[in-house]
Parts: structure tokens; C-alpha cells; sequence
């Protein structure tokens, strides 16, 4: 018989019932503690680990090649032998059987070798002989002036081929302009030409997009780096290897990872060698990015793996970055203990970093006097053997000793020559594990002791230092030479590229940043008087006024010292904030 609605309803409910009752309270518990434990955090493999073999490249190492040059020595015999011929045919009794081409061949083989002085006699010469200079005499020694960054006389010598009536500047004449403006930082000025060359009948080359593109990339402005690529791509000519490469090189200073493998995929998919220059770049690329830190060290393995990559310095010195941004100095270790015999100062000045990043796991005090005991052993075991020791340091004192063993280890054994960025990121050290009482030697009398100048970085690590020390006696000294260095570099801002500015740290935002840092150190000093004085003085236009958020210090400081006059001073030197009431006009529709 057929069971209606109700009944059936009451039935399935019994049956829930007794399976309820069959459930244990431990089985509960299980359950309850499967659904609350904290899942394992995923692994996400950024690049896939048959990333370079389903490209299916082909790789070009252009390294061997060079060695190939350097070892037969063919292209710096051709230039010497040019040039001692030019020494020979000084003589009167030779000059007549010189021909159009001898003279070609001797200015520009002066040109390679960077002596446009000679290149200026060779074509002297050639007047006196009664034959009158070519295009392509003018146009080598224009590239002589290039390539010693002598701008001035490169603009004069093209003005020669306009001045003369049989002669018109080529392409190549406008290419050597380029380069000379784009070596001397003048990126605007090669622009002109460079807009010229298009508005005419006269189609760029590929290696004139190039060196605009680096032009850009050299003076920050990768934007507009971008611009010229696209263009070139889109209406005159197929990016090449160096091309591709340049924009690598731009998403790598943006860390632009994904957008690096993109154009990478885009380079293969053109049927273009990746040469040992592009993979650098690509491996640089991810080391600029902290989430993309394995995933540098599995694209190596894969080169390696897949094409017989064969890392040289500059793609350990970029791995090293790369430890120094994720503060792994266990890699960091591994890294060094390969390449320590070639070790040069970018290796050295990377690994300080390193150790300036690097986070000791936390030890119970009970355990100290048991991991002295340890690490004594192990240092009279390894002190004879290698630099670094085999376990890596547990506590903050531990790593700036190890870091002063190598510096000692530089200085005696003549590693490298001591430069700003190694001293700089071997002050870091001291600063970041906390370890202040070699800072002040550091930088009072070692950067003086070993002839190296002192950089913004320097003096922001410096500064920093002091806010952290509430030290302000010793900050005003700090921003003193900091001073000093920016009246020098301004009595130079004519030779110095934006670009170059940013690299050493003093662009009108680095700038900016150092003022406020040195206002708020100040304020932690407890002198208020001063920080805001200092505050007026560097920011007199209401336009450039900083933000009281960027000012917590100085605030809180007035607000804890109780001092409201102080305060009312703050709030007139800083921008408001404004916070439109409800009746204001933008609410309404």
C-alpha cells in the first residue's frame, strides 16, 4: 500500500534520529577538530617547472663568443695595425697613393679606439692631400667625439656636413647624434633628432630604437620607454634580441615580473635566441620581487636543466639580491661559498645586506650559555678553513661578528678595492641587528679612512639610526654632511642625469623624505623648537607642505609634552586635511 505524505515524512524523521544517536561525542570531537585545524597554506608554483622546454627556445651564449674575440684578439689587431699604418704614411713620399678608402679606414679605426684626436689629424691630412672629406669620413669621426662623451664637438663636426654644399647628413650622421646625446643624458636632445628622422623620409633603424629605448630605461623614464618600443613594433620595425632585452631589463626595474614573462614568451614566439644577457635579466626580474624569490632560483635550474646555462657572476651577484630582500642568508651562504674566488664588490656589499635582513631565530635564555659553548667549538674548528661558518648565527651579536670577520677578511687578504655601496651596506649591518657601538666608528672614521664617499644612503641609514637612539646631538652632524654633499652634487646638476639622482639618493622626493625624517628625529630628541624651525625652513611653499600624517612624531611629541603652542605651530606648517561638512555644496546632487 502506498504511504501518504505525512507517514513517510515521519519515517524519514526516525531514521535521522537513529542515525543521530549512533554519533558519539568523540566522533563529534573529531569532526569538529578536522573542520577548525588550519588548512596548510598553498604553494603557489609561480612558474611552471616545464616553463622554458614548452617554449621550445633555442639559447645563444653569447659569452663564448666574446672569449672567442678576446682570445684571437682579431678586432684589436685590425684597429692597431690601421693605426701604426696612419704613423707610417706621415712621410711626404706617401701620401699620394692614399685613396678615399685609406682615410675612411684610418678615422674610423681611431674612432674605435676612442682617439679623436688622431681621427682629427687623419682627416687634416686628408685635406692636404687636395681630397675632400666623404660623409662617411665626417660621420666616424663624429662617433670618435661619441665615444668619449664629448658631445660639444660631435654637434660641431655635424655642422660641418650641413655647412658643406656637396654633402647631406645620412642616416648614420643622425644615428651618432643620437648616441652622443644619449651618453651625455641628454634624452630630450636625442628626441629631436629622433622625432626629425620620423617626421621625414627617413626610417630609423633597429639600433636607433634601441638606444632610445635605453636612453629611457638610463634616465627612469621607462614609460616612455615603452612608447618608442610599441612604435617600433607597431609601425617600422621587429624588435630584436637587444630590443627585447632592454624591456626585460624595464619590467625588471618596476618588478614587472609577469609582464616580463609575457614579453618573454613574446621574444620566443618570434623565433629569437634568448642570449645569457636575457636570461640575467629574466632572472633578475623575479629577484626584484620577494614573492617571486623561488621562483628566480627555479628558473635558473630550468637554464641549467634544459639549455647547459652556465651562471657566471652576474647571475649569483643577482641571486645574492635577491637573499638580501627575503633575508635568507642560508642561500645566501650556499650562494657565496660558490663564487668566493670570484668574489667582487657588488658579491661583498650583497651579502652585507644580507646580513643587515637577516632575522636570528629567537633563543631562550636557558639555551644561551649551550649555544656558546656550540658556537665556540665550531669557530675554532672553521676559522682556519673557510669564512663562513657552517651554522648560521643565533643571535644579533653573533651576525656582526661574522660580518666584521669577512670585512677584516676583505681588507687583509685584498679581496676587492673598499667602494661606498659595500661600506654602506656593512654600516647597515651594525644598524639593523642592533649593534651600535661600531656604528660611530664606522661612519666617522672609516669612510674617511679608506677614501669612500658617503651617499644619501649613508646618511639615511645614519638617520635613521638616530631616530631609533632618540639621538638628536649626533642627527644634526648627520644632516650637516648631508648638507654638504647636496651643495656639491647642485654645484654638478648640470652633468647629472635625474636617473643618476635617484640611484644616489638625492631626487627632490628623496630629498623630501630625508627633511621629514630629520624633523620627526628631532621631535623624538625632545626638541621641538628646532625640528619645527627646521620644518619651515625646508618647506616655506604652501604647495609643498607635507601631511601632519607624515609628522605622527612631532604631533605626539606636542601632545605628550603638553605643548600647545608647539602644536597650533605644527597644524599652521602642515596641509589640512579637508573633511567637507554634510551641508557642503558636493553633497548635493
Amino acid at each position: 500500500a502506498k504511504l501518504d505524505v505525512g507517514t513517510k515524512r515521519v519515517i524519514d524523521q526516525e531514521e535521522s534520529v537513529a542515525l543521530l544517536d549512533q554519533i558519539s561525542e568523540q566522533d563529534v570531537q573529531e569532526l569538529y577538530e578536522q573542520v577548525s585545524a588550519e588548512l596548510p597554506p598553498r604553494q603557489q608554483q609561480l612558474i611552471a617547472p616545464d616553463y622554458l622546454q614548452s617554449l621550445r627556445i633555442k639559447f645563444l651564449d653569447t659569452r663564448q663568443q666574446q672569449e672567442a674575440l678576446a682570445s684571437n684578439g682579431n678586432e684589436e689587431k685590425s684597429v692597431n695595425s690601421l693605426i701604426s699604418q696612419q704613423e707610417q704614411q706621415q712621410e711626404p713620399q706617401s701620401l699620394n697613393d692614399l685613396t678615399m678608402r685609406d682615410f675612411e679606414q684610418l678615422i674610423y679605426a681611431n674612432a674605435l679606439a676612442k682617439r679623436p684626436k688622431e681621427a682629427e689629424q687623419a682627416l687634416e691630412l686628408m685635406e692636404k692631400c687636395g681630397q675632400a672629406p666623404t660623409v662617411r669620413c665626417y660621420n666616424h669621426l663624429m662617433d670618435a667625439y661619441a665615444n668619449v662623451n664629448d658631445v660639444e664637438k660631435t654637434i660641431q663636426v655635424y655642422k660641418k656636413i650641413k655647412e658643406d654644399e656637396g654633402l647631406q647628413p645620412d642616416i648614420y650622421s643622425y644615428s651618432t647624434l643620437i648616441k652622443a646625446f644619449i651618453e651625455s643624458n641628454q634624452l630630450e636632445d636625442a628626441f629631436i633628432i629622433f622625432d626629425k628622422m620620423k617626421s621625414s623620409d627617413m626610417i630609423p633603424t633597429q639600433p636607433i630604437f634601441s638606444k632610445m629605448i635605453s636612453g629611457c630605461i638610463q634616465a627612469n623614464k621607462v614609460d616612455r620607454a615603452w612608447e618608442v618600443f610599441d612604435s617600433m613594433r607597431l609601425s617600422y620595425h621587429q624588435p630584436d634580441e637587444v630590443s627585447f632585452t632592454l624591456m626585460l631589463q624595464a619590467c625588471a626595474k618596476r618588478g614587472e615580473v609577469e609582464r616580463a614573462l609575457n614579453l618573454f614568451e613574446d621574444m620566443t614566439g618570434s623565433y629569437l635566441y634568448p642570449t645569457d644577457v636575457t636570461f640575467n635579466v629574466l632572472i633578475n626580474a623575479c629577484a626584484k620581487r620577494p614573492d617571486y624569490f623561488q621562483a628566480a632560483f627555479d628558473l635558473l635550474e630550468q637554464m641549467q636543466t634544459v639549455y647547459n646555462f652556465q651562471p657566471d657572476l652576474v647571475t649569483y651577484n643577482t641571486l645574492l639580491s635577491a637573499c638580501a630582500r627575503s633575508g635568507n642568508l642560508s642561500r645566501a651562504h650556499n650562494i657565496f661559498n660558490i663564487i668566493e674566488e670570484d668574489a667582487d664588490q657588488h658579491t661583498f656589499a650583497n651579502l652585507f645586506s644580507c646580513y643587515a635582513s637577516y632575522t636570528p631565530p629567537r633563543v631562550s635564555p636557558t639555551n644561551t650559555s649551550v649555544i656558546q659553548g656550540q658556537q665556540q667549538q665550531q669557530t675554532e674548528g672553521l676559522v682556519e678553513r673557510t669564512l663562513l661558518s657552517s651554522q648560521l648565527p643565533e643571535r644579533r651579536s653573533a651576525v656582526v661578528a661574522e660580518a666584521t670577520k669577512i670585512f677584516d677578511s676583505i681588507v687583509s687578504d685584498k679581496r676587492c678595492d673598499i667602494n661606498t655601496p659595500l661600506l654602506t651596506a656593512y654600516l647597515s649591518v651594525h644598524i639593523f641587528q642592533k649593534q651600535s657601538k661600531e656604528v660611530m666608528d664606522i661612519y666617522l672614521n672609516m669612510f674617511e679612512k679608506y677614501q669612500v664617499e658617503r651617499i644619501p644612503k649613508t646618511f639615511l641609514l645614519m638617520l635613521q639610526h638616530c631616530y631609533n637612539q632618540r639621538d638628536a646631538d649626533f642627527a644634526w652632524q648627520v644632516w650637516s654632511d648631508y648638507q654638504e654633499f647636496l651643495e656639491q652634487r647642485q654645484q654638478q646638476e648640470k652633468d647629472i642625469s635625474s636617473a643618476k639622482r635617484a640611484i644616489e639618493g638625492w631626487s627632490p622626493d628623496q630629498q623630501r623624505r630625508m627633511a621629514l625624517l630629520m624633523v620627526n628625529t628631532l621631535a623624538r630628541g625632545n626638541d621641538l623648537k628646532n625640528a619645527l624651525q627646521l620644518l619651515a625652513t625646508e618647506f616655506p611653499n604652501s604647495k609643498d607642505k607635507p601631511q601632519l600624517n607624515e609628522l605622527k612624531t612631532l604631533r605626539n611629541k606636542c601632545i605628550q609634552l603638553e605643548e600647545d603652542e608647539a602644536l597650533r605651530k605644527l597644524e599652521r606648517l602642515v596641509k589640512r586635511d579637508y573633511k567637507p561638512k554634510p551641508t557642503d555644496w558636493r553633497f548635493k546632487k
